[in-house]
């Protein structure tokens, strides 16, 4: 199974409740970072072989609901992740990687 990011959006919509509204997403996308957060405290505290599997399951965890919040925004995954790389990219040909605010 290719799982680009487009792909893997469509792929796994299938799995969105139809009552899983916007609303809905954004508050499971913040449970998942919260819980990713955790995750990672243990991982550092402990780094055992099963700390870094949670970790791997929490991150998917928070690709899927962005994935689902993209869907419903009207963007392709794979086009976020691409407009990211080149802002990325460009930030860095600029030398200001670092820093803060969203217009450096």
């Amino acid at each position: 199974m290719n799982f680009d990011m487009t792909n893997y959006q469509y792929i796994v919509k299938q799995f969105k409740k139809p009552t899983a509204n916007q609303v809905y997403l954004l508050l499971g996308l913040s449970g998942e970072v919260g819980e990713l957060h955790s995750k990672a405290a243990k991982h550092i505290r402990d780094e055992t072989p099963e700390d870094r599997q949670a970790l791997k399951d929490e991150l998917g965890d928070v690709l899927w609901f962005v994935a689902m919040l993209a869907d419903i925004w009207g963007f392709e995954l794979g086009e976020v992740a691409e407009r990211n790389y080149l802002k990325l990219k460009d930030r860095a040909e600029r030398n200001v990687i670092g820093g803060s605010g969203d217009n450096r």
